[in-house]
């Protein structure tokens, strides 16, 4: 967003600069900024007008308006009236990547503005070939320390949203910001307005060139060993005391930002004690992901790809979805009326298909999950049907000597401002009496014997 508002604005200024009578009467930085500000808004409307882009026109506009009332525009004010315009439109952006991410990071960027301008290798009075090397030396460190500085300040919301961190960003992002902010952009700007006059063509071959060149330095460095690393997934608690340690390091213009140590500390102490669970069932209860004995997740059942992934992201495991389904055979049995597999303190866990495995899998297994309403005869210490999914969506369950702590993707009793609040359901059923470690799963069914068919009618008992 900045990059086409500057480019606007430094082109308006020096056509207008061209003419001499212009120059020496008319205010042609205020000109250039009024152009620019009518140019940011149209690239914004295109670009989709999301949150993050929106929160940079808000800003852009802040600054280029300054220029019209000659006051200085780069201030932590401007980031709070942003928020604050943003969130009025859109209050549920606030728990979004998207205004984490993009204010966290202008946040810190402005905070550490006066580390990363350059200013070390600028001296009063320097030769020319000084000057030369000192800017070249600070357009290399500013690039470097802006990457840096916002990577730390993403770096929470990043990792709690997605489970992902790329260490090598900063050497992408430094070969990579040169080529959009002297190339793509500057090319885009100027072949909108050569396309009236059928002079764009190699202005777009020029684009493309720089484009591709952006890719193959992304394959590239995508290519390094451990270019992205898997985290586990941590808690909202973690979450906001990182957040906090944030607004106290970049808030603040003092020694008071010292305050930021102890939650920041502390955020990070629970961000690397996870809690990780044990099951993983999905809202249609057809699959779900089971711990096996060597600690890792295992597919049970016919869990999408797509979710299977987010479950192992969650989990800090960084193997794809086709490993992980490909290893189903060792991790539990299945066959046409369901699936069977074992937790690693050897408790059992069935997935039923069909309506006649309900009354040996009942019996025996701990966990009973199914995509069919249970039948009243289901004595499972934890049934997970078809009505309590409805209810409360996909479910994860941990493991204790107790039984199982349940944790649902929508919870009884919690409500969103801005959401309706769904109507209550039934609660999977979970009961004290576990079967003892050692009981036996279920067996196999025979795998030719007919599949009942879909819906809630009771197939008739086999003869």
């Amino acid at each position: 967003m900045v990059l086409a508002a500057g480019v606007v604005f430094w082109l308006m200024r020096a056509l207008l600069a061209f003419v001499p009578f212009c120059a020496l009467v008319w205010p042609i930085k205020k000109i250039a900024a009024g152009f620019a500000m009518l140019g940011v808004t149209a690239y914004c409307a295109f670009s989709g007008w999301d949150i993050a882009a929106e929160r940079s026109l808000i800003m852009t506009l802040i600054m280029l308006g300054a220029i019209l009332v000659d006051r200085p525009a780069l201030s932590m004010r401007n980031l709070a009236l942003a928020a604050l315009i943003a969130l009025a439109r859109e209050p549920e952006g606030l728990l979004g990547p998207s205004f984490q991410m993009s204010f966290g990071a202008v946040a810190g960027l402005i905070a550490c503005a006066r580390l990363i301008d350059g200013g070390l290798f600028r001296r009063p009075g320097a030769g020319r070939i000084e000057r030369l090397v000192g800017t070249g030396l600070a357009a290399v460190t500013g690039t470097l320390a802006t990457t840096l500085v916002a990577q730390i300040a993403t770096a929470p919301f990043a990792t709690y949203h997605f489970q992902t961190i790329q260490p090598f960003g900063l050497i992408g992002n430094a070969l990579t910001l040169p080529l959009v902010s002297l190339v793509v952009m500057p090319a885009a700007v100027i072949g909108i307005l050569a396309y009236p006059f059928a002079l764009d063509r190699p202005v777009w071959w020029l684009m493309g060139q720089a484009v591709g060149g952006m890719l193959a330095i992304s394959e590239w460095i995508a290519g390094f060993d451990r270019a992205t690393l898997v985290l586990p997934a941590f808690g909202t608690g973690a979450l906001v005391l990182l957040a906090a340690g944030l607004l106290l390091a970049t808030l603040p213009v003092s020694r008071l930002r010292w305050l930021a140590l102890p939650p920041a500390l502390l955020g990070l102490g629970l961000a690397a004690m996870p809690d990780r669970f044990d099951l993983y069932i999905d809202r249609q209860g057809g699959g779900a992901a089971v711990r096996g004995t060597d600690g890792r997740l295992a597919a049970l059942g016919s869990p999408s790809a797509f979710v299977l992934e987010q479950w192992l992201k969650a989990d800090g495991d960084g193997r794809s979805a086709k490993a992980v389904i490909g290893g189903v055979a060792q991790s539990g049995r299945c066959d046409r009326l369901g699936c069977t597999a074992r937790l690693p303190d050897g408790r059992a866990i069935a997935l039923v298909r069909d309506r006649r495995a309900f009354a040996e899998d009942c019996a025996r297994a701990a966990v009973v999950i199914t995509r069919l309403a249970a039948p009243p005869t289901c004595h499972a210490p934890l049934v997970i049907d078809r009505r309590a999914l409805a209810a409360h969506g996909a479910v994860a369950l941990r493991a204790d000597r107790a039984g199982f702590t349940v944790r649902y993707a929508h919870d009884e009793g919690r409500s969103v401002p801005w959401r309706p609040s769904p109507n209550p359901g039934p609660s999977p059923v979970q009961r004290t009496e576990t079967p003892a470690p050692g009981a036996p799963i279920p067996s196999e069914p025979d795998a030719a014997s007919p599949e009942a068919a879909p819906g809630d009618a009771p197939t008739e008992p086999l003869q």
